[in-house]
């Protein structure tokens, strides 16, 4: 296996020397063999002696159109070669600047040292983070070095071949033929994704291939690439955007078969009891995926969207789509909804929400904040708990199971852009909402690592916590919303989910989670800000909720209206366009991410 000392020696320069080198040989070889080519048979000449010319002269023509493929081939893949060399030197390069931005230093066998191995690192640089950096270091040199030993490889096996003239048949019509032929062997090969990778480690795959082989791998895999966390959303969205056909061939081809089945059915005399309506069922089933791609569709086409994830399988589709660009926004909110939430049904009206929240969020930052631009996301990655299953043990909203299976795919949604982010040194802060179901689901996540700097969890039922510590958010950067007349937050009577959210409104201690107002408020920008009182009120325009989401996902958590205990006095609200100061205990700017 190489090594990261080998990768960094190898000489771009030379190779593409080499190539060009080939290159005008080849041409050499072709016109001249083509030419020799053409010299026998001579007219008017017979006999013996030309019978051992001619088989003189069909021996040299077949070593020249093995050569000339073996040549046409080896050039290709040394072109190749260095193609991808550079991506996997670019990819060292960036683990290299990664590493040090974080405190270690990657060592020529490719091992990651600890440049504060005393536990003495700069207070900027959170434990969590600098942890979670040192994986993605490790995880993008191991993908590096894979990539090379697949280019080192399959380069070695091309040119073995070739000396063993496996290329070309020898009886092509021309030696430019016979070039040709050899060019459509593939030459070298572009690595699967890593099998059952973490996040980390799918980002350190896709960046250690060039921008060519990337191109091709979106070209003929889209399949591979639309749902790998970890991959930068541009590239998923066009992955899934060339998925979208065949998906709705497939389902529309299903629609047919069940259509055919109940006509089947239709036809028998004596059904057995229940068959029509299951078929009904099925068919059913399937038109709400139609219309869930449907629903896909209409919303790409407003623009300056992103299609993150696509998935048919199940009972339902599941589809992520953000507003903006995840991948240069230095601002992402990731919204996950509850109880009753489908992309046919939901998706519409909750991208709408985040294109307000994205709205108002990049005011506030762009007018109090650090002016970095802002993505949001509806995240429909699992299958909500529905109406009709609420009687039904495994899938109802009243426990958790649906949140569980949920809380595993968003967790590694949540690292995936942080992985993709790391990796080209792209800054992020990343905050989780969750409303409802969407807040248990997003509440376990959470008790994982991940990047994710704030979280705000309205209408929540719970978040499967014993304690706010059990949720790997810094400190004090955990908020709760309850409206009024919100009934959900007081559903969970037995604490099935946990400590309450909103123990500390109910007159318990929750110490930990800050508690945002849903009343009527002035924002700091002037606005007049409007109360919600119903549990699907949270996300309303120009809503106190939703001002104070907005100021969470802008970093600026120090405007938010707090919510009220009846022993405190609220103080009056900034004056817009002054410096705003920090309440006590509160970051006005997020620590780096």
């Amino acid at each position: 296996m190489v090594s990261v000392s080998d990768v960094k020696r190898w000489n771009i320069g030379q190779l593409d020397e080499i190539f060009r080198t080939v290159q005008q040989r080849l041409q050499v070889l072709t016109h001249s063999g083509d030419d020799y080519g053409k010299v026998f048979p001579v007219e008017g000449w017979a006999g013996p002696a030309a019978d051992n010319a001619g088989s003189t002269h069909q021996g040299l023509m077949f070593r020249i159109d093995k050569m000339a493929a073996g040549a046409s081939i080896v050039g290709k893949s040394i072109g190749q070669a260095a193609d991808a060399i550079s991506g996997v030197q670019h990819a060292i390069a960036n683990a290299e600047e990664l590493a040090r931005k974080y405190g270690y230093q990657i060592a020529g066998n490719g091992t990651v040292n600890d440049l504060y191995p005393d536990g003495k690192a700069p207070a900027e640089l959170h434990p969590e983070d600098r942890a979670r950096a040192r994986t993605e270091v490790g995880d993008a040199i191991t993908q590096a070095l894979r990539t090379a030993d697949d280019i080192d490889n399959d380069l070695a096996s091309v040119l073995k071949r070739a000396e063993a003239g496996d290329f070309g048949t020898g009886d092509e019509t021309t030696v430019t033929a016979a070039a040709a032929d050899g060019a459509l062997d593939p030459g070298l090969t572009l690595s699967e994704p890593p099998k059952d990778g973490t996040p980390s480690q799918n980002a350190g795959w896709w960046n250690s291939l060039s921008p060519a082989g990337q191109a091709i791998l979106l070209r003929d895999h889209p399949d591979w690439l639309g749902n790998l966390d970890g991959l930068p959303g541009a590239v998923r969205s066009q992955a899934n955007i060339a998925r979208m056909p065949a998906e709705r061939a497939d389902l529309q081809r299903q629609l047919a078969t069940a259509q055919s089945y109940i006509d089947q059915i239709k036809g028998m005399p004596y059904p057995p009891p229940g068959l029509m309506s299951n078929a009904i069922g099925e068919w059913q089933k399937i038109e709400a995926k139609l219309n869930s791609l449907d629903s896909i569709d209409a919303t790409m086409a407003k623009g300056d969207r992103q299609l993150l994830t696509l998935d048919t399988s199940g009972e339902r589709v599941k589809a992520t789509i953000a507003v903006g660009n995840v991948d240069t926004a230095e601002h992402v909110a990731v919204f996950t909804p509850g109880f009753t939430s489908t992309v046919d049904g939901s998706l519409k009206g909750y991208d709408n929400d985040m294109q307000n929240l994205l709205q108002h969020s990049e005011n506030i930052s762009n007018r109090f904040g650090d002016g970095g631009s802002v993505a949001a996301v509806t995240w429909i990655g699992y299958e909500a708990p529905q109406t009709s299953d609420v009687l039904n043990p495994d899938l109802s909203v009243g426990n958790d199971n649906l949140a569980k299976i949920g809380a595993h795919k968003l967790d590694g949604f949540l690292n995936g852009i942080g992985a993709s982010h790391d990796i080209q040194n792209q800054s992020l802060h990343l905050t989780a909402l969750g409303h409802s179901y969407g807040s248990l689901t997003t509440g376990i996540a959470l008790q994982q690592s991940t990047p994710v700097h704030d979280a705000v969890v309205f209408g929540s039922p719970g978040l499967d916590m014993q304690t706010p510590s059990d949720l790997k958010v810094p400190q004090g950067h955990v908020y709760s919303e309850w409206s009024d007349q919100d009934p959900v937050p007081r559903l969970d009577i037995a604490h099935n989910f946990g400590t309450s959210p909103y123990q500390a409104i109910s007159g318990g201690s929750v110490a930990g989670i800050e508690q945002l107002s849903t009343g009527d408020a002035s924002g700091a920008d002037g606005r007049t800000l409007h109360a919600t009182h119903e549990h699907g009120q949270y996300l309303d325009n120009n809503s106190t909720s939703q001002y104070n989401m907005a100021n969470v996902v802008a970093g600026r958590p120090d405007l938010t209206v707090r919510h009220v205990q009846p022993w405190e006095v609220p103080s009056p609200p900034p004056t817009p366009g002054q410096p705003v100061p920090a309440p006590p205990g509160r970051d006005p700017q997020p620590p780096p991410r």
